[in-house]
């Protein structure tokens, strides 16, 4: 009822919305922000009495979507499914026009969507106790592991990964997280950080080892498999978070409807478990919890990259 009044007396002093929303995905229908913008789409359009419209815009590691939205009218009707990629990542990576704590009014967190570690299974590792053990044996440079590319939290978890381990690897980049995972399965390369719909399927099939997720609990859609924290890492927690934004300085009774309607959008139980199948954790928050989070996030992998003077090839 309370969010039913914020979104209707809103409606009614604003006149807002006054015609269909738009929600920018800065990667190709499918993937994984597309599937979620989908959903939360089709819920919060009966609340906000307006189409609400999934618009792709792929390409430069999401930052076109990015930009587009940051440089739209902040009258919200064009909103941006945000990535820590785009969001928080790119900035350290690319010369984009944005800034991930200015040029955004940040709505509401969206979805907490864990990595999963794993190995193939001609490295001889099924745990991380066993893979640190192979780390310490082997020369530096002789590991390898894969990713879908430099500056995304996958690659990042791989050079924090050889910090934890004190060990260095070799990073393989790949054009996709999905080629990527079959160059661990096929042993082309040793293991990778990969999202976990993808892994789950390989590692029931034995095609590889699950060593971890990184987060604090268990994934729901990987219940066997340790935490990162069970697996000996308390502190190695990697979000590949998404999130909803605004451009900046939407007026506040605006984003009080935006941020109502995601909220409620997000306890729906078809969205929580279609979510949970794509191995995220629906994560309703405010929008200023939003904000104080992209601007923890921004500060930690840019320290991340400095310190490891890491720079996009």
């Amino acid at each position: 009822m309370a969010v039913t009044l914020v979104v209707g007396t809103a409606l009614a002093q604003d006149k807002y919305p006054s015609r269909a929303i738009r929600i920018v995905v800065g990667s190709e229908a499918g993937s994984a922000p597309d599937t979620l913008a989908r959903a939360v789409a089709n819920e919060m359009a009966p609340l906000l009495g307006q189409a609400v419209v999934v618009e792709n815009k792929a390409g430069a590691a999401g930052t076109i979507g990015a930009a587009l939205v940051a440089g739209s009218p902040a009258d919200g009707h064009t909103l941006l499914m945000g990535t820590v990629s785009n969001v928080a990542l790119a900035p350290s990576f690319y010369p984009v026009k944005y800034d991930p704590n200015k040029s955004f009014t940040p709505i509401g967190m969206v979805a907490s969507v864990p990595l999963v570690l794993v190995t193939s299974p001609n490295l001889g590792a099924a745990t991380f106790a066993q893979l640190k053990e192979k780390a310490r044996q082997s020369p530096a440079g002789q590991l390898t592991y894969a990713s879908p590319g430099v500056g995304g939290p996958q690659h990042l978890a791989g050079v924090l990964l050889q910090r934890s381990m004190g060990a260095e690897m070799l990073h393989v980049p790949y054009k996709s997280g999905g080629a990527a995972m079959v160059g661990v399965s096929a042993g082309d390369v040793n293991m990778a950080f990969a999202g976990i719909p993808a892994a789950a399927a390989l590692a029931q099939s034995k095609r590889v080892h699950a060593l971890f997720v990184t987060s604090e609990k268990r994934s729901s859609a990987l219940p066997e498999v340790p935490s990162a924290a069970e697996a000996g890492l308390p502190d190695f927690v990697i979000d590949n978070w998404h999130a909803l934004f605004a451009p900046a300085n939407l007026p506040s009774p605006i984003r009080a409807v935006l941020e109502a309607a995601l909220q409620k959008s997000l306890q729906v139980p078809a969205v929580v478990s279609q979510f949970q199948k794509g191995g995220a954790e629906a994560a309703p928050g405010t929008g200023a919890q939003l904000g104080a989070m992209v601007a923890s996030e921004t500060l930690r992998w840019s320290k991340v990259v400095t310190d490891n003077k890491l720079k996009a090839e």
